[in-house]
Parts: C-alpha cells; sequence; structure tokens
C-alpha cells in the first residue's frame, strides 16, 4: 500500500499496480489547518477511485467526536470511517452506527503512514462472528479518509475531564 500526499491531495494505490488508485483532493483554498487535506467541506472536495466519482460526507470536525466522522458512498455501499478514542478510527463497511460490520482500526502516524489492525472473528455464546473482508478497493478508500482526514477524536467526556482537571487546584 503506498500513500502519496502533497498540499491539499492524497492519493492511495497498491505497490503491485499502480493503475488502481483513490484520490481525494481540496478544491479552493485551504480553510482548516488541522486536517491535512486542508478543508472538511464536502462541496470543496472531490474523491475517485479508478476514475469513479466517489461521493462524501465529511462531519464538520468540531466539538463531538461524532463530528469527525467520515462517509464514502460507492456502488450503492457505504464505507466509514469513525474515530475511537483521540488516535485511532474505527473502519466500517456500512455506515458509522453500524457496528457488527467493523474492518478494523486504522491510525495514522505523524508521518503520514496509516497502521491498521483488522478485526478478528470473535465468539459470542458459543457462535464465531466472522468480520467483514475488505476488498482491495474498500482498504484504499480507507487508507485514504485516514490521510486525508485524519483518524481519532476526543469524546465529550474527555474534554469534560479536561476542564474539572484544569479548575481544580493543585
Amino acid at each position: 500500500m503506498v500513500i502519496e500526499r502533497s498540499e491539499g491531495r492524497v492519493r492511495t494505490f497498491l505497490a503491485s499496480n499502480t493503475e488502481v488508485s483513490v484520490v481525494i483532493e481540496r478544491r479552493g483554498p485551504r480553510t482548516r489547518e488541522r486536517c491535512h487535506l486542508g478543508s472538511r467541506d464536502a462541496s470543496a472536495v472531490a474523491a475517485t477511485s479508478n476514475g469513479r466519482v466517489l461521493s462524501l460526507d465529511i462531519g464538520r470536525g468540531k466539538l463531538l467526536k461524532r463530528s469527525y466522522r467520515v462517509t464514502v458512498m460507492i456502488d450503492g455501499r457505504h464505507l466509514s470511517l469513525r474515530p475511537k478514542d483521540l488516535e485511532t478510527a474505527t473502519f466500517v463497511n456500512g455506515k458509522p452506527s453500524e457496528v457488527e460490520n467493523d474492518f478494523g482500526e486504522l491510525t495514522l502516524k505523524a508521518d503520514g503512514t496509516v497502521d491498521v489492525f483488522w478485526t478478528l472473528p470473535t465468539k459470542v455464546l458459543h457462535r464465531t462472528i466472522e468480520p467483514p473482508v475488505p476488498t482491495s478497493e474498500d482498504v484504499l478508500i480507507g487508507y485514504a479518509l485516514a490521510a486525508a482526514f485524519g483518524t481519532g477524536a476526543l469524546s465529550l467526556t474527555e474534554i469534560l475531564i479536561g476542564f474539572v482537571a484544569e479548575a481544580i487546584p493543585g
């Protein structure tokens, strides 16, 4: 997996096949400093996968963790990236609320690389639940989303605890 990042553009592709790629790019001026792509405005961002246009639903990325969610619509299905904790986001085969369809967890590193931990089968009440298996295009999209918009966010609880800790002297 190769990630190319430049000002306002992210491209992911397989090292074995550079023809198959996902591109997310900003159109217009930079409006967000804490987002590599420079914008979280869906009307100012274009995305393609192998020449096909992807439809993006990008959260505003403000106070609440859920506002950092990003969803891609492709071929009648959804792929989502939703923050899990401060550094990690869960990559979902579906809408952000479909927790039973987790592909795995992605973490964007400071050097622009993405670490991935795929979800393993779990046993619940004598039954094994198999996680969905992503296609190579799904993986390219997940890496591109992570590289363009980042991973992780603070929850409201963590923010409130921080405020209370700062307010208490000593």
